[in-house]
């Protein structure tokens, strides 16, 4: 390998563990909110912005740890629906449109975008009283947190690409 790969995979090692810590740092400090020792989660946020609102299904496994994983569904109505699966112990990510075929995806990116919302709205989550939904804003948009479920049974098969 030459420098500039060996560069590259230390840079991106580096952004995992920092964003491995701040997630784990994130999730068990501080809140008194009934997320704050979640291993699993799944919630629905609504978030509304210029007059629309977008619907995301998050379902959360191995939180608190280096292989967490996410998978979201995203309800865009007319305008289609997605799915990502974000697995950050094996850096990979996948997505699928409409319910079609799994394809891979940049882990990175995907991490940078998704990975950031769910840290978000987990974060934001920890004020939630452990009872009905969660509101606040967050830059101008309106956002709602329902069906909250702190430590359900996930199944695998949720998290795989297949």
């Amino acid at each position: 390998m030459n420098k500039k790969t060996i560069y590259i995979i230390v840079a991106v090692l580096i952004i995992v563990i920092i964003v491995g810590v701040a997630a784990y740092a994130l999730l068990y400090n501080g809140g008194s909110g009934g997320v704050a020792n979640a291993t699993s989660l799944e919630f629905t946020a609504n978030i509304t912005s210029q007059g629309i609102t977008v619907t995301h299904v998050f379902y959360g496994k191995n939180i608190g740890t280096s292989n967490l994983t996410i998978r979201l569904e995203i309800l865009g109505g007319e305008a289609g629906n997605w799915s990502y699966i974000l697995n950050t112990g094996q850096e990979k990510s996948w997505n699928s449109t409409n319910n079609g075929a799994w394809a891979s995806s940049n882990f990175t990116a995907d991490w940078a975008f998704w990975g950031t919302r769910w840290t978000n709205l987990v974060t934001n989550l920890k004020n939630w009283s452990g009872t009905g939904d969660y509101s606040y804003t967050s830059n101008g948009n309106a956002v709602t947190i329902s069906c909250i479920s702190v430590n359900p049974k996930l199944s695998d098969s949720l998290f795989q690409a297949s």
